[in-house]
């Protein structure tokens, strides 16, 4: 097996079919360094080895460099550093995480004796160490150099600088895996600060922001379920109102700059109207579609397909709210779309069958015990069912055809169902009931192990 010897550090090769680190970490890769002319490779041929997965070939260049350059090591530890730190970066790519951690930490010893506490040139070589230690799930250590390199940033620049933003959005990565949420909140909240002290709060620079923050919030309200004690429901209404507040912020940024009418408005009130919806405000949810619409039709530059697309949105969000509308949506969008070249070859398939609308369907539904009602000879759990999808999209005629397990099983399917809701069929021209649809739900045993259960 080859070796690399680093300063008494042993770097040892594996085999280049390991799996692939994230392509970024090469950002962290410093091609501009002098070093001596005797280095007649460059790093942009070590990167178009590592694309071509010729890892070991790639690190025996990396680790050239660095020999070719060894004088370095007195008359320029900084630089020596910064070259560990690329051989470091190498590693990383190929897979090999400890020994990409050991040089990071390597590099990290030559440069900080040479440079001031609180050195921008260190920022480089600190977030490639923490990126490799959220790959190698070592996620505290992770935060601490992150907050390190944060620091760094607050006192070269400030508390709001601009330039922490990737760390920021690092930090939030690793609260939002660990469950930290209050952390992460508080994270995307501090991005937001940020861009308002660096551009204005009322720039159009905020827009991308604003609206990510607010699907942000509304999907956090969201899975914080809707039943619970009084402290999870305050939760969630505050979640919700900040996605809204945030939509709405965007939206007069908007209008201040563009006007009323923009098409820019219409994602922010896209989703203004998904989260009054998960809400249960179903009026103001069909306002904010409503609105949408009538921006898309009163946009000379919108085609057919755009007019189509939020014409069938609307009647989805009116058959979701029972309201009856929307079959008269649905059959202008049917006829659009039999005008139009653009649909030619979808004609056939829009409105060819209903579509489940919400909620969305469970793949599988784990047991804890192996039911009675299976046979051993039974090699999958179920319940298969044949129903009927109403112009309304509504779900008639449940009708049970087989099944393995308990009936309690099946009188849940049977509630799931009559609660889903479905964009209906369209027959030349006229929505229609569609019978005789089959449903089957598969069921799984969490643990195989235990007995089977009466």
């Amino acid at each position: 097996m080859n070796k690399i010897k680093i300063h008494g550090l042993l770097v040892l090769l594996v085999t280049s079919d390991q799996v692939l680190a994230d392509r970024e970490i090469l950002d962290y890769l410093v091609g501009s360094i002098t070093i001596s002319e005797k280095s007649q490779i460059t790093y942009i041929d070590i990167e178009d080895l590592l694309e071509d997965r010729y890892f070991e070939e790639a690190i025996n260049l990396a680790q050239n460099i660095i020999d070719d350059n060894s004088s370095l090591v007195v008359a320029e530890p900084i630089i020596y550093g910064k070259l560990l730190g690329n051989l470091a970066v190498v590693l990383n790519y190929a897979g090999q995480y400890e020994d990409s951690l050991s040089v990071f930490t390597s590099a990290l010893k030559f440069m900080e004796p040479a440079l001031p506490q609180f050195s921008p040139e260190l920022i480089n070589v600190i977030l490639a160490k923490a990126s490799t230690l959220i790959t190698m799930e070592k996620l505290d250590e992770a935060k601490q150099q992150l907050r390190r390199a944060q620091h760094i940033t607050h006192r070269d620049d400030g508390v709001y600088t601009v330039s922490q933003l990737p760390i920021v959005e690092k930090l939030f990565e690793i609260s939002s895996r660990t469950g930290d949420y209050l952390n992460s909140d508080k994270q995307k909240y501090f991005t937001l600060q940020v861009l308002k002290k660096t551009y204005g709060a009322e720039s159009t620079e905020l827009l991308p922001t604003l609206i990510s923050l607010g699907r942000y919030y509304a999907d956090r309200g969201a899975s914080s379920g809707q039943f619970g004690d009084g402290q999870l429901s305050h939760l969630r209404l505050s979640l919700f109102g900040q996605s809204i507040s945030l939509y709405e912020e965007a939206i007069e940024i908007i209008e201040n700059n563009y006007g009323v009418s923009d098409s820019r408005l219409i994602e922010p009130l896209e989703g203004i109207a998904r989260t009054r919806y998960v809400q249960r405000v179903n009026k103001k949810s069909e306002e904010a579609a409503e609105r949408v619409l009538r921006i898309i039709e009163n946009n000379p530059a919108t085609d057919t397909q755009d007019r189509v697309n939020a014409i069938i949105r609307l009647g989805d969000l009116y058959t979701l709210t029972s309201d009856s509308r929307a079959s008269e949506l649905y059959l202008r969008a049917w006829k659009l779309i039999q005008e139009s070249e653009e649909y030619k070859e979808q004609r056939v398939n829009i409105f060819a069958r209903p579509l489940r609308l919400w909620p969305r369907a469970q793949r599988m539904i784990y047991l804890d015990k192996r039911p009675t009602t299976a046979n051993d000879s039974d090699e999958e759990l179920f319940i298969e069912v044949e129903y009927a999808v109403k112009p309304n999209g509504r779900v008639s005629n449940i009708r049970l055809l087989t099944k393995n397990v308990p009936n309690n099983e099946v009188r849940r399917l049977r509630t799931h169902l009559y609660e889903t809701r479905f964009r209906p069929e369209i027959i030349k021209g006229k929505i229609v009931e569609t019978s005789k649809l089959v449903f089957k739900q598969r069921f799984l045993v969490a643990n195989s192990a235990n007995p089977r259960t009466d």
